[in-house]
């Protein structure tokens, strides 16, 4: 008896296209009671233990193997089902805000999962890996998980990573500052402040002398560096009649160049320090967060969810069509660097929305993005199925942009 022929790729493909309509629903009712219940947990970053357990334990039960603490940290996971080449990674993030999912994650989860699921249903010759990523908005001792990842090759061995944001639109690419933050810890010495002043070594003073200090350095840096710098101070004394024996400043520097930020992190604590020294305090300088780098876009690959979006009667806003300068910053920025990978941003809420509001945690609830959802894990899984096909552009354009953006951000 003959064998079988083998069906030709791109009948596989076609089919498995058209498959993910009804595969999908079979999912969805499980995609939302999983986001539901990471919205009602509202875990903060680090601390994300029943929310990674959920995401962890459903994607085994789905046949991933999934290797739960992950690089060192407790919450981290990462589930891959491995079938082959290409591999195809998705950036799950869990982490909410004090005042809850006011940015959305619980959303990024059920969305990562339910990419991994369906793109596992629909091929059988691409390995999937979702890494679960702890603390994107830079709580806790995992802080900007994904640079640690990154930094130590726990996010290598996937050809193209897809990430995920709810948004005020459909979008497609991402941009970023790089972004650090710092924390300045002034010591002094306390006395009593009308009887005894001499006697005390005033770290308040230091302080608020080094806030000014860093504002003004502001015109140092060029405009085409996009600085960004924000300060609160966290500590600054307990009782008026007391010097202040401690205060502190946490200082956070964004800037369109990677480089530039640590440039600029180095000139701020020789500053501090100087003017710590010259109070007679002395400073304990600590990263908060590490680097969250710049975003390396793959064009390529935004391109391809963007084709995706118009088949479904969407246009998306692509955002590789104008010159923008971004305005936040994202440790997914830190993957994009380690291999290519793309963005899609989906709709809550109204056009204008703030993230980080109460209103954008009400418009995060997930049954009320359901059918939203839906178009999102299709069209991403859909742009897998298509990008597995154009492994080498993807991979050329990668490496040009590395040149390019390294060689920019040393001009």
């Amino acid at each position: 008896m003959k064998k079988p022929l083998m069906k030709d790729k791109q009948l596989q493909y076609e089919e498995s296209y058209y498959m993910s309509e009804s595969e999908i629903e079979k999912i969805m009712p499980e995609i939302l009671d999983i986001s539901g219940e990471i919205y009602r947990l509202a875990e903060l970053g680090s601390s994300e233990l029943k929310s990674s357990q959920i995401l962890a334990d459903y994607l085994e039960k789905k046949g991933f193997k999934v290797e739960k603490p992950y690089a060192g940290m407790k919450t981290a996971f990462r589930a891959t089902r491995n079938r082959g080449n290409p591999s195809v990674g998705f950036l799950a993030e869990y982490d909410a805000l004090p005042n809850g999912h006011a940015c959305g994650h619980n959303l990024i989860a059920a969305w990562a999962v339910g990419c991994a699921v369906l793109l596992s249903r629909m091929s059988d010759d691409i390995s999937v890996t979702v890494l679960g990523t702890p603390s994107e908005e830079g709580i806790g001792e995992y802080a900007g998980s994904k640079a640690i990842m990154a930094d130590r090759g726990y996010a290598d061995g996937v050809d193209f990573y897809f990430g995920f944001h709810p948004d005020d639109q459909w979008g497609v690419g991402s941009g970023a500052l790089a972004d650090l933050t710092l924390d300045l810890e002034f010591i002094g010495k306390a006395a009593h402040g009308a009887d005894s002043p001499e006697q005390g070594v005033n770290a308040l003073d230091a302080a608020v002398t080094t806030y000014m200090a860093i504002n003004n350095l502001r015109g140092w840096a060029k405009n085409d560096r996009h600085l960004v710098i924000g300060m609160i101070i966290t500590q600054g004394g307990k009782a008026t009649n007391v010097i202040p024996d401690v205060a502190e400043i946490q200082v956070e520097i964004r800037s369109t160049s990677s480089e530039f930020v640590g440039i600029f992190a180095e000139k701020v604590e020789r500053t501090a320090r100087s003017i710590a020294e010259s109070y007679g305090a002395s400073l304990e300088c600590r990263r908060i967060t590490p680097l969250y780098r710049d975003y390396l876009p793959n064009v390529r690959l935004d391109s391809i969810l963007y084709e995706e979006l118009l088949k479904v009667g969407l246009k998306p806003h692509n955002n590789h069509s104008s010159e923008y300068i971004p305005s936040g910053s994202t440790d997914e920025a830190n993957i994009s660097w380690v291999a290519p990978t793309g963005h899609l941003d989906m709709p809550i809420g109204y056009r204008g929305i703030s993230g980080h509001s109460e209103e954008f945690r009400q418009a995060a609830e997930p049954f009320r993005n359901a059918e939203n959802l839906r178009i999102a894990i299709l069209a991403t899984v859909r742009s897998a199925l298509s990008a597995s096909k154009h492994i080498q552009d993807i991979r050329d354009e990668y490496h040009a942009q590395r040149k390019h953006r390294g060689e920019l951000q040393r001009d």
